[in-house]
């Protein structure tokens, strides 16, 4: 039985309206940083492997990222990406948050930096946060899902996990969670997904 709901931050519950502080060419990096990465050396791989986990791994990392694509990433721009008023939540977070309830309610992501103040902001409710610049594990490492579900005081199998990533959430089944896969799109733009992956849970 599903007594917690774990959720993804970035491209689940939160986003970004707009990138038009970003240039596309930037923007093109970000979703789609692979031939980049594979062109990393043992160490700069390493750390874009640890990106999540300290602050300086992350800038670190972009830094190589956008390197390696020949552009610039100035201090303003990896400030922005890390500013919670670019973060906005979708139009369904809120609903989905509350249609949880009674069940617990978790958020489990990979991030180097504290998102509380962005869900204090919306006055949004969550029981745990687990993130991996705190916990110092990183999706798709099983041990990540277990601190969540340790957070929320469930078993892995009493917890369902919403996220859109194919492969750093959906290693939450490896964990022993239930995972609920949902497609992203920029804040506006998305249909209400987080809602139809709850009720197909039977949740709502």
């Amino acid at each position: 039985m599903i007594k917690a709901v774990v959720f993804d931050f970035a491209g689940t519950l939160f986003g970004r309206p707009t990138y038009r502080w970003l240039t596309p060419e930037h923007l093109a990096v970000l979703r789609a940083p692979a031939p980049y990465i594979a062109r990393m050396n043992a160490a700069e791989r390493a750390v874009w492997a640890a990106r999540d986990l300290t602050a300086l791994a992350n800038r670190s990392a972009y830094l190589t990222l956008f390197r390696l694509a020949g552009l610039s990433m100035t201090n303003d721009l990896f400030q922005r990406l890390h500013n919670p008023a670019f973060w906005l939540p979708y139009a369904d977070t809120a609903d989905a948050l509350s249609v949880v309830r009674p069940l617990k309610v978790g958020v489990l992501s990979n991030i180097s930096w504290d998102i509380r103040p962005v869900f204090a902001r919306e006055s949004l409710v969550v029981d745990a946060f687990a993130l991996s610049f705190e916990i110092a594990f990183s999706k798709p490492s099983v041990r990540a899902f277990e601190a969540a579900c340790v957070r929320l005081d469930v078993e892995p199998a009493e917890c369902l996990y919403v996220g859109d990533d194919p492969v750093s959430d959906g290693a939450a089944v490896a964990a022993g969670l239930t995972f609920a896969q949902i497609s992203t799109a920029p804040v506006g733009r998305r249909e209400p997904v987080l809602l139809e992956a709850l009720a197909s849970h039977g949740i709502g």
